[in-house]
């Protein structure tokens, strides 16, 4: 091959590799609370995209103060500014944990202002569906938890069901994730003797976030975040197995 067709090529491949590394590049904005907070859920994530197949560069950041529900972030006015700031690919919306069945109204009308600042800026919102609070916790005094976990799950995936169809947001169903991992693992705590996760849980929602971002199966990510070999290869099994929305 003549020594300018050489060049002309590796210029070709060099430049094919840029792309592909820019394609790759993707910035993620977390809207939460200590659900979201504890273990770094971000930083999971984005290790877990990371060490998958798809290699991904992910830029992370986050808006997680302890409690905060979507009436919160948005009176704060601080979401709508990073959003604004940043431009990401894409927004995460995480709920206070009895925000959806306690105030469902707030809910869904705040959420729905926070899903439209991100449309404004093009980021896609995907809709955190969380899990319910362990058994004998105090909220199951009242009325509106189901008094269960397993009636708070119901509702909690309701609501959330609800929402990202009428607000067209796209669904991550972690809470559906914590239902199946207990029926085939009920070993494997997620929980960390509160309503906040253990590492397990929170690598379980990372591996639901991830196929959902994504549309990539979970198996692909070599990612343990520390965990033994096998509780990791179970729950990314979990999340590759729960059905997702037709449209996602």
């Amino acid at each position: 091959m003549p020594r300018f067709w050489r060049i002309v090529l590796a210029f070709l491949f060099v430049l094919a590799t840029k792309i592909g590394v820019a394609a790759a590049s993707v910035s993620v904005l977390f809207v939460g609370n200590s659900l979201t907070q504890a273990n770094d859920l971000p930083a999971v994530f984005k290790r877990f995209t990371a060490e998958s197949s798809l290699h991904a560069d992910v830029e992370v950041s986050s808006l997680t103060p302890g409690g905060a529900t979507f009436y919160d972030h948005w009176k704060r006015g601080e979401a709508a500014a990073r959003l604004r700031e940043r431009r990401p690919n894409f927004l995460i919306l995480q709920g206070q944990s009895v925000e959806p069945v306690l105030a469902p109204q707030n809910f869904s009308y705040y959420a729905g202002l926070l899903k439209a600042e991100a449309d404004r800026v093009g980021a896609r919102t995907i809709l955190f569906s969380t899990w319910a609070r362990p058994a004998g916790d105090a909220y199951y005094n009242d009325r509106t938890s189901g008094g269960s976990p397993a009636e708070m799950q119901t509702r909690l995936n309701s609501a959330h069901t609800l929402l990202a169809q009428n607000t067209g947001a796209t669904l991550a169903p972690v809470g559906v994730a914590w239902e199946h991992a207990q029926q085939v693992a009920p070993e494997i705590k997620l929980l960390d003797g509160t309503q906040h996760p253990s590492a397990a849980g929170t690598y379980l929602a990372a591996a639901v976030l991830f196929r959902v971002v994504f549309n990539s199966s979970v198996s692909s990510s070599t990612f343990d975040a520390g965990l033994p070999k096998e509780i990791s290869k179970i729950l990314r099994r979990v999340a590759d197995d729960i059905p997702l929305a037709a449209n996602q």
